[in-house]
C-alpha cells in the first residue's frame, strides 16, 4: 500500500472517530433551556382602550436584535431585525 493511500485511510478513520463527538455536542445542546438565557426583556408601552398597539405584549433583546410581539388573540410574531414574522397563529375562536 501506497504511504498516501494509509494517510487517507488514517484521515478518514479520525474523522469518522470523531463525528460521535461532534453529534453528542448537538444533542446536548438541544436539550439544554435556552430560556434561562434568553436575553428577552418585557417592553413597556403606554396604550389606552382604543389605541393601536392596545392588548399587544412586546419583548426585545437589543444584544442580539431579535423581538417578539404576541397579540390580544394569542398570535406570535418574531423578528431577527428585518420585520415580523408570522411565526404562530392561535386557533380561532369560532
Amino acid at each position: 500500500m501506497k504511504l498516501s493511500n494509509v494517510a487517507v485511510l488514517l484521515g478518514v478513520a479520525a474523522a469518522m472517530t470523531s463525528m460521535p463527538s461532534h453529534a453528542g455536542d448537538h444533542r446536548n445542546e438541544a436539550r439544554a433551556n435556552h430560556r434561562i438565557d434568553s436575553g428577552m426583556q418585557a417592553v413597556s408601552i403606554d396604550t389606552t382602550v382604543g389605541q393601536p398597539g392596545y392588548g399587544w405584549r412586546y419583548f426585545a433583546d437589543a444584544r442580539k436584535g431579535r423581538a417578539v410581539v404576541i397579540s390580544p388573540d394569542g398570535d406570535y410574531f418574531y423578528s431577527r431585525g428585518e420585520g415580523l414574522t408570522l411565526v404562530y397563529e392561535a386557533p380561532s375562536a369560532i
